[in-house]
């Protein structure tokens, strides 16, 4: 299994003619070839549904979304995750490289999870050495 964060998921619903969609359905057949189902964080989820109330369109976004959502498995945040956000906040602070709290959330999940993560910011991730982060 694969995760899948949510700049990924967002090209997946776009266009399939654009660049970063062409470039992310590549990787998620590959991943998926390698490594069985995809998986996100309930965290992306709801980062996306910030996209959806944002939207000029929110019910054709929503339905896009949910078309991408409905074959994958949604990794949820447990006490494990919470203390693998809590060393791992702690670390970045400590070394002056604070990340965004949703970015170490999801970073957390997919860690207690054993699952990569599938990127187009792999910057957001890159102070966390335990993630193993791939990006398209």
């Amino acid at each position: 299994m694969t995760c899948l964060d949510t700049t990924a998921l967002i090209d997946l619903s776009r266009r399939p003619d654009t660049g970063r969609s062409q470039r992310v359905r590549a990787a998620v057949r590959e991943m998926a070839t390698k490594n069985g189902p995809l998986a996100t964080t309930r965290f992306n989820v709801a980062e996306l549904y910030v996209g959806i109330e944002r939207s000029q369109s929110p019910e054709r976004e929503e339905k896009r979304i949910l078309q991408i959502l409905e074959d994958m498995e949604i990794l949820e945040f447990t006490d494990t995750a919470a203390r693998v956000f809590g060393r791992l906040t702690a670390r970045l602070r400590s070394i002056g490289r604070p990340s965004g709290d949703m970015d170490v959330l999801i970073a957390a999940v997919a860690i207690c999870n054993k699952q990569a993560l599938v990127t187009r910011n792999p910057r957001h991730f890159a102070e966390i050495n335990e993630l193993t982060v791939l990006s398209y």
